[in-house]
């Protein structure tokens, strides 16, 4: 078992509060207003450790850098393509059946697999639509 340092602490506090999938410049941009002695490579280090351990999730969008969030509470997620803005998607409930159907269609058990959705978010659909008004 890994013991909990204080800079794990504050780098898991700071991912916590910043709920919008940060990527890790973000968190250590916000955990260096209070604790410069902290480096962005610990940041690095402790947002991994923690994913490695099952604390913490990493998500993916694809042309941006990996995001984190805190708990692994079982959702699904959603990228914007033009500001990489990620959203969650409750969709959990589809889980148990994409298991039973990729076992029951060539019986592999599935261990572990990763939904990746993109599109446009409310604000960059919004921003479409007028640019395309103004053609």
């Amino acid at each position: 078992m890994k013991r909990q340092t204080l800079q794990k602490t504050i780098i898991l506090e700071a991912l916590h509060r910043l709920c919008n999938h940060p990527t890790p410049a973000m968190v250590y941009e916000e955990v260096h207003k209070s604790y410069p002695s902290i480096s962005q490579a610990t940041v690095f280090r402790v947002l991994a450790g923690e994913c490695d351990a099952g604390n913490a999730q990493r998500v993916y969008a694809p042309g941006c850098p990996a995001r984190y969030e805190f708990g692994t509470r079982k959702h699904w997620h959603i990228s914007c393509r033009v500001c990489g803005r990620v959203a969650d998607i409750e969709m959990a409930d589809h889980d148990a059946d994409l298991r039973t159907g990729i076992t029951d269609s060539n019986g592999f058990t599935v261990e572990r697999f990763y939904v990746e959705f993109s599109g446009l978010c409310p604000e960059c659909r919004a921003e479409a639509e007028k640019d395309n008004n103004q053609i």
